[in-house]
């Protein structure tokens, strides 16, 4: 669990510079994390800073383990870290398994897919300028 700990203190460092932070402090145990369902998704969320309908934000997302996100996009690029379990990313022809601290870079508009391979949950820690949303090839 110290490696988890020190995966989600680095996430929220990595952009501290960019976020607005409110005026008084905030200290949440992970156990504590107050988790909203995402409709229609097994998924859940947790917002840590900022706006997800208009941007910037930051939030923990939720997956189940074996749950896979149908090919998606987003209109706003995003980063996003491995906090738990082990996400499984695909872009551009290439699919990695990304551990506990791994990184993630996602273009804006750019077809990707989702999954988290492992029989825990996972738990990723996404940041993104613009507002939070998906897009399907139905749509």
């Amino acid at each position: 669990m110290g490696f988890f700990k020190l995966a989600a203190a680095a996430a929220v460092s990595l952009t501290a510079a960019t976020a607005a932070f409110a005026d008084t402090g905030l200290m949440t145990k992970f156990d504590d994390i107050k988790w909203t369902p995402i409709e229609g998704t097994p998924m859940s969320l947790s917002i840590l800073w900022g706006d997800r309908n208009t941007g910037p934000y930051a939030m923990y997302l939720k997956m189940p383990g074996g749950f896979e996100v149908p090919e998606h996009a987003h209109t706003y690029a995003y980063e996003g870290i491995t906090i738990q379990g082990e996400w499984q990313h695909s872009f551009a022809g290439e699919t990695k398994v990304l551990p506990v601290g791994s990184r993630v870079t996602q273009p804006g508009n750019a077809f990707h897919g989702d999954a988290c391979v492992s029989e825990e949950d996972c738990v990723l820690f996404v940041f993104q300028s613009g507002k939070g949303d998906a897009i399907f090839h139905s749509e």
